[in-house]
């Protein structure tokens, strides 16, 4: 849903921290599918295949994919400042806080295993805030 479209209230979803900040707030990217560091980021531009640049988001994506390469991608965008502010994901493994420390990337996992992914896509493009171990989705500002 772009910017400026109705919503009729603010989604809400439960988070807990792993690394990084209580509170990020940043424009939603979501990724319907797991994708990898390694083969579907262009660090250059910051850009996710499927979800488009990633920089200074709040991205929520199923899981992530790949191979040890991951947290230096994610270096490589912090570097670039292309990095998203906040990572929120299902599946944490230690790789990926490797990547998120490196990145200074706040790293999430999603409570529950419910999320509809595509109902947050339609929600991409909307002001995303995690404060209180909550996800809230909406016009914030």
């Amino acid at each position: 849903m772009p910017r400026g479209s109705q919503v009729s209230q603010v989604k809400i979803y439960e988070v807990s921290r792993v690394y990084g900040s209580d509170n990020v707030c940043g424009v939603l990217r979501v990724s319907v599918r797991p994708f990898s560091f390694l083969g579907d980021v262009v660090v250059e531009s910051g850009e996710v295949r499927g979800v488009g640049s990633v920089a200074r988001s709040v991205l929520v994506v199923p899981a992530l994919v790949g191979s040890t390469v991951g947290p230096y991608v994610l270096y490589a965008l912090g570097k670039r400042d292309l990095a998203p502010k906040a990572l929120i994901t299902r599946s944490i493994d230690p790789t990926l806080v490797a990547g998120c420390v490196l990145a200074n990337v706040s790293l999430y996992r999603l409570v529950s295993n419910a999320v509809d992914f595509n109902e947050l896509k339609a929600l991409e493009g909307l002001d995303a805030c995690v404060e209180d171990n909550k996800l809230r989705v909406g016009l914030l500002r």
